[in-house]
This record gives structure tokens, sequence and C-alpha cells, in this order.
């Protein structure tokens, strides 16, 4: 376990787990608490596939950020980013172009805290404490302002972020107004667990109330509803997929089974 105690806030809930800090575990990461590796551990004991869940979105981010550089974008919204863990968002961005920035928004403390230890004295990178939900606090936000120029494409991420949102209609709206404010040729980056009614989904309803139990609950939707929040914008190849259909790696071997694969549904699109 690594050393928090020098730096780590004194307010933090050490007694309930963090689905931050659980995923910064499942990847291998070292920011968590027990109770967060607890939680995991418990969930990876009755459903095995939730550590691939982890990895296979963490791999959909890093492809689709290379993807939106090598299209063109030099600056990234990381909305509910969670820990800056293996390869972050501006490391992979930057090997396209060295000049590209990152805005990471997260509101779990210790991620905040600790984005802020590692992204010291990273130029063009930074990590700010918000709700992704609280859309003008972000736009609006020093380091938003100072990083970003929302006259030029940006990336808008949305990995594993948005399910947090309970209120459908707030979802809703919060995509909306982040790509109302982003100029033509942004990109939005999208993965969100889906009900899928297809075998599998039992232990996927089990994965959301365990979600409910940390800090932060999610709730599964639909492949309409997810397919819904990409009116307006042109759906880049192959569509909305299983996190490790899109685009996969050639070394990366297609997951078949259920229902890891048929947990999380992502996507990238572009504001026209």
């Amino acid at each position: 376990m690594t050393d928090h105690a020098n730096w780590i806030p004194t307010d933090i809930d050490v007694e309930r787990a963090s689905p931050a800090r659980v995923y910064d575990y499942l990847l291998g990461g070292g920011w968590n608490f027990d109770v967060d590796r607890m939680m995991a551990q418990q969930a990876v004991r009755s459903m095995p596939w939730v550590g691939d869940l982890a990895r296979h979105n963490r791999q959909f981010l890093g492809r689709a950020v290379r993807f939106c550089a090598q299209a063109g974008i030099r600056q990234f919204l990381d909305l509910g980013s969670g820990m800056p863990t293996a390869k972050s968002v501006h490391e992979i961005a930057r090997e396209t172009d060295s000049s590209c920035r990152v805005v990471y928004v997260e509101q779990e403390p210790v991620a905040v805290a600790h984005g802020a230890l590692i992204l010291a004295g990273v130029d063009g990178a930074e990590m700010i404490g918000a709700d992704m939900r609280d859309v003008d606090t972000v736009l609006t936000h020093p380091a938003t302002a100072s990083r970003l120029d929302f006259e030029q494409p940006v990336g808008v991420l949305m990995a594993s972020s948005l399910h947090y949102v309970l209120d459908d209609a707030e979802a809703v709206a919060t995509v909306e107004r982040y790509m109302a404010a982003v100029a033509p040729g942004s990109h939005l980056v999208l993965s969100h667990i889906s009900d899928n009614q297809a075998e599998g989904s039992e232990e996927v309803k089990r994965l959301v109330e365990l979600s409910k139990t940390t800090s932060s609950a999610g709730v599964a939707r639909s492949r309409e509803w997810i397919e819904g929040l990409l009116a307006g914008l042109d759906v880049v190849k192959p569509g909305v997929v299983y996190t490790s259909q899109w685009r996969p790696d050639k070394q990366l071997r297609l997951v078949k089974e259920l229902p890891a694969q048929a947990s999380l549904l992502a996507a990238v699109a572009r504001k026209p």
C-alpha cells in the first residue's frame, strides 16, 4: 500500500469505498485504502470478470485518446477522470503531439490530491476538484480557462463516469452542455455501463447494486438511451460497441465472453 499519511486530506472517509479508488486498485494502482481493496476483492470473488471490465475500459480510453490526437485534437477535458493511473491521458496524447493539454476533473478527494501531486510541474496538465455535473464551475475554472481554448476542438472524455449521474435528464443535460460549449470538430469519448438484457445481465445488475454501498452509486442504462446521447454527432466507426470491440489493437484478443463484454458500451463521436 502507498503511504498517504503526509498528504491525503484529513477529512477522507476511509470507512466507505470510493469507485475511483476501487478502480485504481483493479488496475494495479496503490492509491486506495483497505475498504476499497475489500470492496474490489468482494466484487471479484462473486464476479470474476470485474477486473477485465476495468482493464478493457482503460484500454478503450487509451485507444480513443490516441485516435482523437491523431485526428488533430490537441486539448482534452477528462470528466470524472479518477486517478491518473497507468498511462495517463496527457501521456497518451503526447505520444502524437507533445503540445497536447489536458484538464482532469474529479470530485473524489484522494484522486484530486494524488492528481495534483503527480501533475505538479507537468506543463499543460492539471487536476481540478469539481463535480462534472457542475458544468459552469468546470468550464470557468482558472485551470480550464488557462489550458483549454474553446474556440478550437476539444476531446471531451466521459469514460465510465456518466453512469454515476443517476438522474437521466441531468445526465443528458450534462452531455449536451459540454458539447454545446466546444467547437465543431470536437470529439466525445464515452463509455457507460449497460443493462443489456442478454446473458449475464443479472450479474451486471449485481455490480450496480454493489456500487450503492460505495460513496457514488451507479446506474445501468439501455443501449438505446446511450445511443441517444450521440444524436446530432457523427459517430465514428465501429459505432456503439463494447469497450473491447472499439478499434482493438492487433494484439488485443476480442473478448466474446459475457458479461464482461456486455457491461460497458463505448463510442467516439465528432461534433460537426
